[in-house]
């Protein structure tokens, strides 16, 4: 009996002691298959090469107005928006906490451009979405390539002209919440994760480097 309960205490406190699941993605190669293509329909490319990953978003509507219909998903569909976007489907069970940290360089902060991650993502009109741009930071829900739900609020940035940047996806299961280098820009409650299909999007003339990504499962 006294064996048995040593056996059990061991085997809890090694259940207790294991560390959370890393996987790190250094784009030395295309390993979780990210959607890669050359310039499509004049919107953008995604290019993995030489260590990093590329997005760029042509930008056709410089417009300010266009970029904050872009931002508060007041477009109806999907298809009717310049954005860009790539993804892959991560390592993760997004039924339970996990975090995403990705390192990225952007072209510039400004008001006409945008960018962030896509997450929950299923297929090219059913995600999710936080992206900012120099003064606004937005959560967007597409369904069947409708804006269904969307919050956005202010942002004040410490350094505008810093682009190298840290972003930092957090879900601990009922509060989803967003940072850029340590920083909380926005959380949303209450939003059910169902897909693990993760990525960024651009919008406007915005480029984005992204030079590695860490998933762990907490």
């Amino acid at each position: 009996m006294k064996k048995f309960l040593l056996l059990l205490c061991l085997f809890a406190s090694t259940v207790i002691a294991t560390p959370a699941q890393n996987f790190v993605d250094t784009f030395d190669a295309n390993s979780l298959g990210w959607t890669e293509c050359a310039f499509e329909s004049n919107k953008g490319s995604a290019v993995i090469d030489k260590g990093v990953m590329t997005i760029k978003s042509k930008g056709e509507n410089k417009a300010a107005g266009a970029i904050l219909t872009a931002m508060s998903g007041v477009s109806t569909k999907v298809g009717e928006n310049t954005f860009f976007e790539t993804h892959c489907y991560a390592p993760l069970d997004v039924k339970k906490p996990f975090e995403v940290i990705a390192h990225v360089k952007i072209d510039k902060l400004a008001n006409d451009r945008v960018c962030g991650f896509v997450f929950n993502y299923k297929d090219g009109g059913n995600f999710y979405c936080f992206n900012f741009n120099d003064e606004m930071v937005n959560f967007t829900r597409y369904e069947d390539n409708r804006v269904v739900g969307n919050i956005m609020q202010g942002v004040k940035w410490a350094d505008k002209k810093k682009l190298d940047q840290e972003w930092k996806l957090k879900s601990d299961g009922d509060v989803l919440s967003f940072y850029v280098d340590g920083m909380e820009i926005l959380k949303v409650k209450y939003m059910p994760l169902d897909f693990s299909g993760i990525g960024f999007y651009t919008f406007g003339k915005q480029t984005l480097v992204v030079e590695d990504m860490t998933f762990t499962q907490n």
